[in-house]
């Protein structure tokens, strides 16, 4: 929930006090959010890590990428993409606009759906059931490889958190519920085949082959 202290970036906010690399704080429709100016190029988006919801303004911007202070997550600032674990989901952007020396971020941006064009891959083999295995599988379907994909995991459960398993959950802060990465029906939807209680003991790369415990 955003602060009411923090200005309300679509009542506009003067233009000199966003120096270049600036990473202002407010607030748009009750969203918190951050102003970032980069060059004579303004850009709003989320505030918040998708992840562990840590303050983005604290963190590093190096170019087009902001990254998150806690644990390295990396957002595209022109479309809030979410470019690597932890963090999965997109952060929210609105469009910008300086009139005269004011400010102003105007209306949500709703990103366009990206083309599904085949991508030049054979069946896709994801060995690990941790938040980078999801990761890429997530990747692989945004870019558009609508191929075989499956991702193989030693454990018993789906791709969890497993920083607040380790940390919340065994400390009692943490529900049961908040540990899946996932719904079982994402990976459904985006025809995924999670193999659990599989391991992996060997990859033949030449053969493009793995071997299974037991196999």
């Amino acid at each position: 929930m955003a602060d009411s202290s923090w200005p309300d970036l679509k009542a506009g906010v003067a233009w000199s006090t966003l120096a270049d690399g600036t990473m202002l704080r407010g607030q748009v429709d009750g969203e918190d959010a951050i102003l970032l100016r980069q060059g004579d190029t303004l850009y709003a988006l989320g505030a918040l890590c998708s992840h562990y919801h840590a303050e983005l303004a604290d963190g590093l911007l190096s170019g087009d990428v902001l990254h998150c202070p806690m644990h390295h997550a990396q957002f595209d600032i022109r479309s809030g993409e979410a470019l690597c674990a932890p963090a999965l989901d997109a952060l929210p952007c609105w469009r910008v606009e300086r009139a005269g020396e004011r400010v102003f971020v105007r209306e949500r941006i709703v990103a366009p759906p990206r083309s599904r064009s085949q991508a030049p891959l054979a069946d896709v083999l994801i060995v690990g059931g941790g938040a980078a295995g999801l990761a890429a599988a997530d990747m692989l379907r945004r870019e558009g490889y609508d191929g075989r994909l499956t991702i193989i995991s030693a454990d018993a459960d789906a791709p969890v958190d497993r920083p607040n398993l380790s940390k919340d959950f065994l400390a009692g802060t943490a529900q049961a519920d908040w540990m899946p990465l996932r719904g079982d029906d994402w990976y459904g939807e985006r025809h995924i085949e999670l193999l659990l209680n599989t391991r992996v003991t060997a990859i033949d790369v030449s053969r493009r082959q793995v071997r299974l415990e037991g196999g």
